[in-house]
């Protein structure tokens, strides 16, 4: 696919980097912290069964993807889907208004993932599922932008084009899926192709929910040195083992003004804040 289609990998590379940095801030003071491992002595992995990080971890990728695909093509950074490609002349895209491409970007994710091929037991099934979760979070960031044209600012003609969202915004329907996911119970099954269509219509049914298999580990045995926001997520985080609170200082800029017309010239302020941190 990165051979046939340049720019991809690139934009691959930035998928990634944005689903790292989204999933770490996100789930900061969570006891899952966007970790891979539940265990570090243990090095029990999530991608050994199909926990709910894992569904979660699934639907990430293909919001990531699809996000990253969309606005690449916006940009002209991708091969297989520009500007010129969808208005015939790329000295006038930006009037015409080339929008983020979400069917590019759904196309490119499934292919990527190799949806297709993925089978077609309640594993399978329950992978696909999770990433058109995380497709579909994108997409319900897709809204209309309009530019009016016209003499004196009148709105004669009307150009309009789609924009996706910031990928934060994904992020919080996200995480609201992972709280919200539904355990299924695993089938005992002896024919794959029998029960295949039985699962099919079973997953249409709440084709919204993010679906895992197994239940999580412990986390709180992963949350001993974790830093917490305050007090009261110190009561979750920390299991009820307590925390111990020491001071650091924190430099922030301060006292802001304008000098000569155009520039914001600050003092920079110290404070000590509380560090709260699990025994």
């Amino acid at each position: 696919m990165c051979d046939r289609d340049t720019g991809l990998s690139s934009v691959l590379t930035t998928a990634k980097e944005q689903a790292i940095t989204a999933c770490e801030e996100t789930f900061k003071y969570d006891r899952w912290n966007c970790s891979l491992v539940f265990n570090k002595k243990a090095k029990r992995s999530i991608f050994n069964k199909l926990y709910r990080e894992t569904a979660f971890i699934h639907a990430l990728i293909a919001a990531s993807i699809t996000h990253s695909v969309a606005k690449a093509c916006a940009s002209g950074d991708l091969s297989s889907c520009s500007c010129v490609g969808n208005f015939g002349r790329n000295s006038t895209w930006k009037v015409a208004g080339c929008g983020d491409d979400f069917k590019h970007g759904k196309r490119v994710t499934k292919n990527f993932l190799d949806f297709k091929h993925a089978g077609n037991d309640q594993i399978a099934e329950t992978f696909k599922q999770d990433v058109v979760v995380g497709i579909d979070s994108i997409g319900e960031q897709l809204k209309e932008v309009c530019k009016c044209h016209g003499f004196s600012g009148s709105c004669t003609t009307k150009t309009c084009w789609k924009r996706i969202g910031p990928f934060n915004s994904a992020m919080g329907l996200l995480k609201k899926h992972y709280h919200h996911a539904i355990k299924k119970k695993i089938l005992n099954y002896t024919s794959k192709r029998a029960i295949a269509p039985k699962i099919r219509k079973k997953m249409h049914l709440d084709r919204k929910n993010l679906v895992y298999l197994q239940r999580s580990p412990n986390l709180c045995v992963s949350t001993k040195g974790r830093t917490c926001r305050d007090r009261n997520n110190c009561a979750t985080l920390c299991c009820g083992r307590g925390y111990t609170t020491s001071k650091r200082k924190v430099s922030s800029r301060c006292r802001c003004k304008m000098v000569n017309c155009c520039f914001v010239q600050c003092d920079t302020c110290v404070e000590e804040v509380d560090l709260f941190t699990c025994k």
